[in-house]
């Protein structure tokens, strides 16, 4: 090992090959959720179009009565009714006949893998499916699925889906595909599903054809609701520009001014709140945010969309904020130190660097109102000499000492320009936030 790396080496060595360090993460992770409160595990890669975010599937919510009556009422649908509880949206969705069976499988060495069901609209496609596992004392769990449409070309979507293993012999889940703008569902598509078997990625995916009906929802034109309506919270300009509601989720369009001296980072329970009192939200599955423009995003909450509301409100409970010139962390690569860092309570803990890896180790100290929440710190690596990186996997732990939050980043170089001196990522996320909050009429 060089003297670099003896220096910046943790209390965990990574080994030299990719794959086993993310091993050794996973393990280190298990281990650690014996010990902490585990709040969430996130994996995060990126493909040639598109992201892939992997989120731990919350659900909170009950299944209204009717949506229940409705899927248990039809063979098969009964198996869905679970993966419907974190979305009131969705369950309208499924009560409007949203939902297609599908049954389409693939299998190899004792593990089977069945798309069940899908559930879709122009921006979303939900696939129920069925892991069955024959084989005695290994974990399994899916890895990473692509999507293909019949000519073979890779079909541009972000995917999520609950990414954490099980001995189980049968594993029912569902995963969350976001349709990119301006690109359609493919008629009939080849899903090329990749496992993990005992954590270690399977070199042999299935390849599983099936079809979408996309006469089942194009019917449902999406409604637009302009609003263009100005709000000004601690000095900070932003404007609500429309809300877009299709059957499977709504959006909600926020500009932010460019003059602005801070850069907003996201609303603590952005919601929409109807005259009943009834709200719709963004419950933690699928992809919340998307970048619209420049300083425009477009946030993903719950659909409105067999519901009609009479009246509206955008209400949040917060706006996590930092001055803009606080957003770049930087970390000296030989010294294993944080140089740049809005305050004191993000500290770094270890940096490890073996070879073409590069992991981080964080410590965050989080106000009481952020202790059951996840805080992602970033992705988006780069250093002194203009190497360019991969986000691979992360990991997040808390303890039940001082409400501190722990980070494990690992990062894959991609290009060989030299040994750097420095890294630097901005922060996608901080618990900071602006004076006072909002609450306006949108409709």
């Amino acid at each position: 090992m060089r003297e670099n790396e003896k220096k910046n080496a943790g209390p965990f060595m990574v080994p030299a090959e990719i794959d086993q360090y993310i091993r050794k993460g996973v393990e280190q992770a298990k281990e650690l959720r014996k010990k902490h409160t585990r709040k969430r595990w996130v994996r995060i890669s990126s493909s040639l179009v598109a992201c892939s975010f992997i989120f731990v599937f919350i659900f909170s919510i009950r299944l209204s009565p009717a949506v229940a009556a409705y899927v248990s009422s039809i063979p098969g649908m009964e198996r869905i009714v679970e993966f419907l509880r974190d979305d009131k949206g969705l369950q309208r969705a499924a009560e409007h006949n949203l939902v297609q069976n599908i049954g389409a499988s693939g299998s190899l060495e004792g593990v089977s893998f069945t798309i069940d069901q899908v559930l879709a609209d122009e921006k979303r496609m939900l696939l129920f499916y069925t892991l069955k596992n024959d084989l005695s004392d290994k974990e399994v769990a899916l890895h990473k699925i692509e999507l293909f449409d019949q000519s073979g070309k890779e079909w541009e979507h972000g995917v999520s889906w609950s990414s954490m293993g099980s001995e189980d012999p049968v594993i029912r889940n569902r995963i969350d595909i976001h349709i990119e703008e301006a690109t359609e569902i493919p008629d009939a598509m080849t899903a090329k599903v990749t496992l993990a078997i005992d954590n270690l990625e399977q070199k042999t995916p299935l390849m599983i054809d099936f079809a979408v009906d996309k006469n089942k929802f194009k019917t449902f034109e999406k409604k637009i609701y302009p609003v263009m309506k100005d709000v000004t919270v601690d000095g900070q300009r932003f404007t609500i520009e429309q809300i877009a509601v299709f059957p499977t989720q709504t959006e909600v369009s926020i500009r932010f001014d460019p003059a602005n001296k801070k850069h907003v980072f996201d609303f603590d329970k952005l919601r929409l709140e109807d005259e009943k009192g009834e709200t719709f939200a963004f419950w933690g599955n699928g992809v919340p945010i998307r970048d619209n423009g420049e300083n425009g995003r477009v946030y993903n909450l719950e659909s409105i969309y067999f519901v009609e509301p009479e009246k509206l409100i955008l209400k949040a409970n917060g706006i996590r904020a930092i001055d803009k010139d606080q957003l770049q962390i930087v970390i000296d690569a030989k010294t294993g130190t944080l140089t740049k860092v809005p305050d004191d309570r993000l500290k770094l803990t270890a940096l490890r660097q073996v070879d073409d890896v590069v992991g981080m180790d964080f410590s965050l100290k989080v106000p009481p109102q952020d202790e059951h929440s996840h805080i992602s710190l970033g992705y988006g690596l780069t250093d002194d000499l203009g190497n360019e990186y991969d986000y691979v996997q992360g990991s997040t732990y808390s303890t039940d000492v001082e409400s501190i939050q722990n980070y494990s980043i690992l990062f894959k170089r991609k290009t060989n320009k030299g040994t750097p001196t420095s890294y630097s990522f901005p922060l996608s996320s901080y618990p900071e936030r602006l004076q006072g909050t909002f609450s306006i009429e949108v409709k």
